[in-house]
């Protein structure tokens, strides 16, 4: 069942009460996680605050679980030493069959040349330097870093998106909270939605069918999540019902005063702009996801990049003897790593690789700071509450 709006009408304001009114003033109160000494009994009359508060460690352990193989992982500003010994991050898997043929190929050729073919094949490598620094080794150099560039800009640009929806919700929400006092019912269902909307978008650029329950705990009922999961896009579905509650907040009549009609267009205006903002966010990491670079560029890079390693065995194994197959090894794991780092970073939306955006973090980010503003919004009412019940000295 929908839980109930955590403040009421003032038709339906509960009575003063003698005594406990005052208490609240001299009370610690921790508004930024909406704990207090006897949180229970200052936020009896607002169920919607506490069931955030009952659902913030399942929310937690929830987000927790799920992105904990991008928030164990070492990050980029972590220790040199780190960065540099950690294997995990380096994504071999995206080039290691590549990468064993390379070295497969230059072992076989460098036995063949230093065992049964001493001595009887020798070429000059003279004739090849200009052909290999001038066609191969400069035009590979360009198409790889083409390739890791597009990709960077790729990578931060979802980064920015999921920034600008963490930021337009906290916008949201401070304008429900503040312009809808007047019909908290349905305050509490927009805000329920929009905090739907956060989650539902991680889970819709990973394709994920199941939305948990636990990371929108206290936020929605278990029925209004399995709507969402069962949606073909939970997104727009959450943004409906969240533009619907808005809409029923800020209905306009034939017996609506003028003055009051012309605000609520004005403040639905403004969160609508807000909700479009969502919307074409949401939009774009779905570009990203959908629409990798052109063939072309990667074919043509892969292609000569293949052709260029394995070629160097038999351009340098007679002068380089057995080191040629570290120094192949070597070098074809630097040049296929940059092509493996693009690769990984295209569409960095999955929740086992540590290069892949933290979208749990960001999500856990959202929610915690709609709840910390719905818990302040329930303390302004009660200090405005209190204040108005004072007796005159």
């Amino acid at each position: 069942m929908r839980i109930k709006s955590y403040a009421h009408m003032k038709s339906n304001s509960p009575k003063p009460r003698q005594g406990s009114e005052y208490k609240y003033e001299h009370q610690r109160i921790d508004e930024e996680i909406g704990q207090c000494t006897d949180g229970e009994e200052r936020y009896k009359d607002y169920p919607f605050v506490l069931a955030l508060i009952c659902g913030r460690q399942n929310r937690k352990a929830a987000f927790t679980k799920n992105g904990k193989v991008i928030c164990s992982g070492v990050k980029s500003n972590d220790s040199w030493l780190k960065t540099v010994f950690t294997l995990r991050a380096r994504a071999i898997d995206v080039f290691f069959l590549p990468w064993i043929l390379v070295t497969v190929n230059t072992s076989l050729w460098t036995f063949l040349v230093q065992v049964p073919l001493k001595g009887k094949f020798t070429i000059s490598p003279d004739s090849w330097d200009t052909l290999y620094s001038l066609f191969l080794t400069t035009a590979l150099a360009f198409l790889l870093v083409f390739r890791l560039n597009r990709v960077a800009i790729r990578w931060w640009d979802t980064r920015r998106m999921w920034g600008a929806i963490v930021a337009q919700s906290r916008i949201l929400a401070c304008c429900i909270l503040e312009h809808t006092n007047h019909d908290p019912i349905h305050r509490d269902q927009a805000i329920g939605w929009l905090a739907g909307f956060v989650v539902s978008a991680k889970d819709n650029i990973r394709n994920d069918k199941i939305i948990s329950e636990d990371e929108l705990s206290g936020f929605l009922t278990p029925y209004q999540v399995e709507s969402l999961s069962s949606s073909a896009h939970p997104c727009l579905e959450a943004c409906s019902e969240l533009r619907h509650a808005l809409k029923l907040a800020f209905r306009i009549t034939s017996e609506t005063p003028f003055g009051v009609a012309a605000a609520f267009s004005s403040e639905m205006r403004l969160m609508e702009q807000s909700l479009c903002e969502l919307i074409n966010e949401m939009g774009g990491l779905e570009r990203v996801r959908s629409t990798p670079l052109p063939l072309v560029f990667v074919t043509h890079l892969r292609t000569f990049l293949f052709i260029y390693l394995m070629s160097l065995p038999y351009m340098y194994a007679h002068q380089w003897g057995w080191a040629t197959i570290p120094m192949v090894t070597i070098t074809s794991y630097a040049l296929l790593g940059i092509d493996g780092a693009a690769s990984e970073c295209e569409a960095p939306f999955l929740r086992n690789r540590l290069n892949h955006l933290d979208m749990e973090q960001f999500c856990s980010t959202a929610l915690s700071n709609i709840e910390q503003l719905v818990i302040h919004n329930a303390n302004m009412q009660l200090r405005v509450e209190t204040q108005t019940t004072k007796p005159l000295v």
